[in-house]
């Protein structure tokens, strides 16, 4: 896909930009950004484009703007953070009267990919983010990018690859609401969690424990997979190999009997399940073991 760009440079004269050249070394190593920076974009400011090798990620501030991205069109509104892969054509513009003020990344390297593909697994590159943009630690993480291209040294490269990776997680971290306390899960999915691990040798069915903790089955996976990061049902899987691998290793039962300890009985389908997780059959993670 051949690259092209078209733009309007309409921006305050207090706006920043900063590009980056980094060696191929640290382009191996490191996530690296090769443009970012702080605007307020006047009318008629847009991009056009499409064939760059980049993921961007833009944070509104304040005034509004337009995302034309994958043929969907968005407002993009103070609060809203969208990420695309710029290889994809995109256009996005200023719409309001005011300036539209955002922090901007352009990135690559590391897991980027992998990140980028988790933001939009629900559909859409844009998320409104909850508060005040000003205090989101998203314009906190990019204000110290911003700072760390002021004050180059050897190590700039390490230290800002270590704030994109920041910048990523931060980004997951608030589309998934995961920003809460130990403290703030509630204790029934806590109770899930415990009688799951205790009950491995058993079936558990949605229904089952739809019945046991008296919600119905939607929000009790919605719930459970907010707080422990996945469904109970392939939570109590996670369970089973995680112990497998235990006896396994550190005990002298036959793999039947380990499959038998960990609720499966079925030694075909436990095989082939532990090697679709783990990536090598029970007898070979045995043997490396």
């Amino acid at each position: 896909m051949a690259y092209w760009e078209t733009a309007d440079h309409s921006w305050t004269p207090d706006s920043s930009r900063f590009f980056n050249t980094p060696s191929q070394k640290n382009r191996d190593l490191f996530y690296v950004y090769q443009e970012m920076g702080h605007f307020k974009a006047l009318k008629p400011y847009y991009t056009e484009r499409s064939g760059l090798s980049s993921y961007l990620i833009k944070f509104t501030l304040s005034g509004k703007g337009s995302l034309t991205y994958q043929e969907r069109t968005e407002q993009i509104t103070p609060g809203d953070v969208f990420f695309i892969d710029c290889r994809n054509y995109q256009y996005y513009k200023t719409v309001s009267e005011e300036p539209w003020e955002m922090d901007w990344i352009h990135i690559s390297g590391g897991q980027t990919k992998a990140f980028y593909e988790e933001f939009v697994r629900t559909g859409t590159s844009v998320f409104h983010t909850q508060g005040d943009p000003w205090q989101n630690p998203l314009h906190m993480i990019m204000t110290k990018l911003l700072y760390l291209q002021d004050k180059q040294t050897t190590k700039t490269d390490f230290e800002s690859s270590v704030l994109i990776h920041e910048l990523l997680n931060e980004l997951l971290i608030q589309k998934y609401q995961l920003n809460f306390q130990d403290q703030d899960i509630p204790a029934y999915i806590l109770e899930m969690k415990d009688y799951i691990i205790d009950h491995l040798q058993e079936p558990i069915t949605l229904e089952l424990l739809e019945h046991k903790f008296h919600l119905n089955r939607y929000q009790l996976n919605k719930e459970f997979s907010r707080y422990i990061g996945m469904p109970p049902i392939e939570y109590q899987i996670h369970q089973r190999i995680s112990k497998a691998k235990d006896l396994l290793r550190y005990s002298d039962l036959s793999i039947q009997e380990v499959a038998t300890n960990v609720g499966l009985e079925n030694f075909s389908y436990f095989s082939r399940l532990f090697k679709k997780k783990t990536g090598l059959a029970p007898s070979t993670f045995r043997k490396i073991g």
